[in-house]
């Protein structure tokens, strides 16, 4: 009996120091999760902006002319930029990652670009072909990182070696709900389909030299807003996952507490009826 006490004060001693940890890790994703919002938040309308004035000049200029309009016919393969994550605690975050990209990416003739090292052993392990891997930037992300990618796929686009390059990010919907998505970067047949804003705009020199010098921009605004989108996704199911966690210890906490005062009234109702049994004896 004794021993079940030690054993169970122990584990209750354990869940207690998890807790501590889980209720801290719930505090610092909540901070970071308000962080990320008021980033996406400031660079969306930037994004838009950019989408607007990258489909202008696309529908006033000949698609024969510009080579990002133009679908690689030299080659059927695809490279696909994956924004995962560098850290674990957060949930199906990557798990729900991995399925998708399985379902979008043909692996015995696609590459992909991996944003982050969480999930690189699982694409080596299914055979998957990994062009390169580039570290997860901090949440206040820089422009080095996407700046890096958009002259990677620039460069590889423009030697013709992919059909089509596309993201595959998270998108967030609400604090509990974000679902992966792919997007295509290139060729700008996408852009095309974007509502025409009703400002008339003035085009200098001319739409064809404009897009060719916006592009690479374009690509940049792209990768860097979907990054970060995937960061507020990360910090948002990382919150998740910790209050729940939070939520299961507590749970445990509770029962083995209960379970500690069941056993210390056994073995004091046991210590009385010893006491009691052998006052009767010397009667």
């Amino acid at each position: 009996m004794t021993m079940n006490l030690q054993q169970t004060k122990a584990r209750i001693k354990s869940v207690t120091s998890t807790m501590k940890i889980t209720k801290a890790m719930e505090l610092l994703a909540t901070s970071k999760l308000k962080s990320a919002k008021n980033i996406n938040a400031n660079l969306t309308p930037y994004k838009d902006i950019m989408i607007e004035i990258m489909s202008y000049c696309a529908k006033n200029l000949d698609d024969r002319k510009n080579k990002y309009l133009l679908v690689n016919t030299k080659s059927n393969k695809k490279l696909y930029i994956i924004v995962t994550s560098s850290l674990g605690l957060c949930g199906g975050y990557n798990v729900n990652l991995e399925k998708f990209v399985e379902t979008q990416v043909d692996k015995n003739k696609d590459e992909i670009i991996l944003v982050g090292r969480k999930c690189v052993s699982f694409f080596n392990n299914q055979g998957f072909t990994i062009n390169s891997i580039i570290d997860l930037p901090p949440l206040n992300i820089k422009e080095n990182v996407s700046k890096q990618i958009t002259n990677i796929i620039l460069k590889q686009y423009d030697l013709k070696k992919y059909c089509g390059i596309s993201i595959i990010s998270t998108h967030f919907i609400n604090s509990l709900t974000f679902v992966p998505i792919v997007t295509q970067i290139l060729p700008l047949n996408e852009i095309k389909e974007v509502k025409k804003t009703n400002k008339e705009l003035l085009l200098e020199p001319n739409p064809e030299e404009l897009l060719e010098n916006l592009v690479p921009l374009y690509i940049t605004t792209c990768i860097k807003s979907m990054i970060l989108e995937s960061m507020l996704c990360e910090q948002a199911s990382r919150r998740v996952a910790m209050e729940s966690a939070n939520d299961n210890a507590k749970e445990l906490q509770e029962k083995l507490i209960l379970e500690l005062n069941k056993s210390r009234q056994a073995s004091i109702t046991q210590e009385i009826t010893e006491i009691s049994g052998a006052a009767n004896a010397n009667k």
